[in-house]
């Protein structure tokens, strides 16, 4: 029985892990990462941590129990004395309020700033899809280049005197065929190290096959300057610090006033065979003689000083990182649209390969062809890149990455 029960739970994981695994375009790759990051699901706990600080701040304290007993002689005889106090516990000043208000404004902050990290991590799984995909267009290249050149030096090898000429082409033809494998294996690794990565950001176990990374990268969004940013996680948080610093000054000033506990008191006293029965009210407060808290008060005013600053600095450095990131898009894309396009480049290089079957070609130009592609395609990669990190810093900026897709 045991075994069949193992066997049920191994088949649900293992059907689970397939549904999972049923990627049909990029997008469904970046909702799990949106999901499923452990950087997300990390803040997730977190923020279930602080909702219960607030919790804790609405409670009220428990009432206190005083309890005292004695036993003596005296002339009359011999005296028993017990006393039983019930306080409970008034927080003047509006304590209880501050503390919550206090709990409520370090939430937001402190969920702001988590914000802050998984917009972070969402930026760099899009760039790392990106890059997968140029990894994936690259290693094709490399492959033809060397299958190209190991055909050339065939036919050198295959002929029983060479030239000097065509004896440097053959040692430089093996230098640069063992130089593109090497950098092939560093591709095929870096491409291994990637792909285990979103794997780990998905939250599943599955292969990333060809059809869950991006096709191409568009370049079709248009932005203008912006006077303010209120969307921004980063303002947001510098926001909710401020709205922090001023609740903990609303808390030490409540702090300032001491808190009452008062209830009932009964007192029994025995004296030989008579008895007393007492009933009262006991009142207890601390007496403000030495402080009435304002060195915290003090310090509290002068956290809204600092954090009103902090907020004044981010606000502007904010605008100049928005201008500075839409400028670095504008000119990336300005570049990538006027250069040679994907299709035209592949276009150009099959008329070098037919040229070169056809013997018009010389195995230097065969070489230095097939070196300005890679090299034209690795430029053209990181400017993709580049306008790809500004792009999606500034849907960051503008608090759209969530509804972003790729």
């Amino acid at each position: 029985m045991e075994r069949i029960f193992v066997f049920i739970v191994t088949l649900l994981v293992s059907f689970s892990s397939y549904a999972n695994c049923n990627f049909t375009n990029p997008n469904d790759i970046l909702n799990l990462i949106k999901n499923g990051h452990p950087e997300i699901l990390l803040n997730k706990a977190n923020g279930l941590v602080l909702e219960k600080t607030i919790e804790q701040a609405e409670q009220t304290p428990n009432p206190e129990l005083d309890l005292e007993s004695t036993v003596g002689d005296s002339i009359e005889g011999n005296v028993y004395t017990t006393s039983v106090t019930l306080k409970h516990t008034l927080e003047i000043g509006g304590k209880k309020n501050s503390r919550i208000e206090v709990a409520k404004a370090n939430m937001s902050a402190e969920m702001a700033l988590a914000e802050i990290n998984n917009e972070n991590a969402i930026v760099d799984s899009v760039l790392k899809l990106h890059r997968l995909r140029q990894i994936h267009e690259l290693i094709p290249l490399y492959e033809e280049s060397i299958s190209s050149f190991k055909k050339i030096l065939r036919t050198l090898q295959d002929r029983k005197s060479i030239s000097p000429e065509q004896s440097v082409e053959r040692e430089t033809l093996e230098l640069i065929t063992n130089d593109y494998k090497l950098k092939m294996s560093h591709l095929d690794s870096e491409k291994n190290l990637i792909s285990r990565h979103l794997v780990l950001f998905t939250g599943t176990n599955c292969n990333l096959s060809r059809d869950a990374i991006p096709i191409e990268f568009k370049l079709s969004e248009d932005f203008e300057l912006k006077n303010e940013l209120n969307s921004y996680s980063k303002v947001r948080a510098a926001k909710s610090t401020l709205e922090l610093s001023k609740a903990r000054y609303e808390m030490e000033k409540s702090n300032s006033f001491p808190d009452l506990r008062i209830g009932p008191k009964f007192e029994y006293e025995k004296l030989n065979v008579s008895s007393t029965k007492t009933i009262g009210v006991s009142l207890t407060f601390d007496l403000p003689i030495f402080n009435i808290n304002s060195g915290a008060r003090a310090r509290a005013s002068n956290e809204i000083v600092a954090s009103s600053l902090n907020l004044r600095n981010i606000e502007s450095e904010s605008l100049l990182d928005y201008k500075s990131w839409l400028e670095t898009y504008q000119q990336y894309k300005k570049n990538l649209l006027s250069i040679t396009s994907k299709k035209e480049l592949e276009e150009k290089h099959q008329r070098i390969e037919s040229l070169f079957k056809r013997g018009i070609l010389s195995t230097s130009l065969v070489i230095e062809s097939h070196r300005q592609l890679i090299e034209f395609s690795n430029t053209r990669f990181e400017f993709e890149l580049g306008a790809l990190e500004a792009l999606w810093n500034i849907y960051k900026m503008n608090g759209e990455i969530a509804t972003k897709r790729l």
